[in-house]
């Protein structure tokens, strides 16, 4: 049995993703000030949200009271007594990207920046407005993910404590804009069905074991631990590499509408083969320690 490094969701199917009908371009920061109706134009003030996300409380006399992020949308926070009608979010090259209707007596409006199916915002300064009638307040945004690998360990079996073969990637959005992680793949894994990183128009299994897809979004200032279903340190006598301490480099992809993220890793591995599948023929190592190494970074 495997042990419980969070809570676990189980998945019976499989998902297949192409990686073509998903890049949007690449970002990295919230910067707010407002003007129009309302004659102000300083800067707004961030501040942390108790779940971990960054919000912007605009100035005290705007009808923007908070901008924070829920998944994939941007929330809207009113002033109680607005009379706004319709929120636009212009684009950076000055359309309107998404607009929602306000209903009358509502103070919180979320819309929805980020697709599992294509058309995610790129990353850049917007313009968010608030229409009331003949006239209109406006505020700035400067909606920029960056998506860092913090952490990769392996995963180990509860009941010997040893190595499942499998590896947990925890990941953190310190931009100013949410993403979406729609895959982790593995270059030069030992196991010849490692997850793999989607490469132009190829398609793989993106399936994650953890988190739900809910939780696949990642808001500014989330931080979030991903597990796939099928392992990457599993080898057999024909490797290269062996688990009578040996070592193992490979790179740990991470890619999201805004790009990939590359970390290098250093496996050591001992203690000889972890055998609970008497009829397998590749089988993971006992001990699995992982060092991150340099050279990682936005290869978007």
């Amino acid at each position: 049995m495997i042990r419980e490094h969070s809570e676990s969701h189980d998945r019976n199917s499989e998902r297949w993703i192409s990686r073509r009908r998903l890049l949007a371009s690449s970002g990295t920061a919230l910067l707010a000030g407002v003007a129009g109706c309302s004659g102000t134009d300083g800067p707004g003030n961030q501040t942390e949200s108790p779940t971990g996300s960054s919000s912007t409380s605009p100035s005290t006399d705007s009808v923007f009271e908070e901008i924070s992020f829920a998944g994939p949308n941007l929330v809207v926070t009113l002033a109680d007594d607005h009379d706004v009608d319709q929120l636009n979010l212009i684009g950076p090259d000055g359309t309107t990207f998404e607009q929602s209707t306000v209903a009358q007596g509502a103070t919180r409006v979320e819309i929805q920046i980020v697709f599992k199916t294509g058309g995610t915002y790129s990353a850049g300064e917007y313009e968010l407005v608030a229409v009331s009638g003949e006239t209109s307040e406006s505020m700035s945004l400067e909606l920029r993910p960056d998506i860092q690998i913090v952490d990769v360990e392996p995963e180990f079996d509860e009941d010997d404590g040893y190595s499942s073969g499998r590896l947990f990637v925890t990941v953190e959005n310190v931009g100013t804009g949410p993403s979406w992680v729609y895959n982790i793949g593995f270059r030069n894994a030992p196991y010849r069905n490692a997850p793999e990183v989607i490469e132009g128009d190829g398609v793989a299994d993106t399936t994650f074991e953890r988190p739900e897809a809910s939780e696949e979004f990642l808001s500014p200032g989330t931080e979030r631990e991903f597990l796939k279903q099928r392992g990457v340190l599993v080898i057999d006598d024909n490797d290269d590499v062996s688990c009578e301490s040996d070592t193992a480099e490979l790179t740990v992809v991470v890619q999201t509408p805004h790009g990939d993220i590359e970390q290098p890793i250093r496996a050591e591995l001992s203690g000889g083969y972890h055998i609970d599948d008497q009829g397998a023929i590749q089988h993971p190592c006992k001990d699995v320690q992982i060092e991150l190494l340099d050279g990682g970074g936005d290869n978007a």
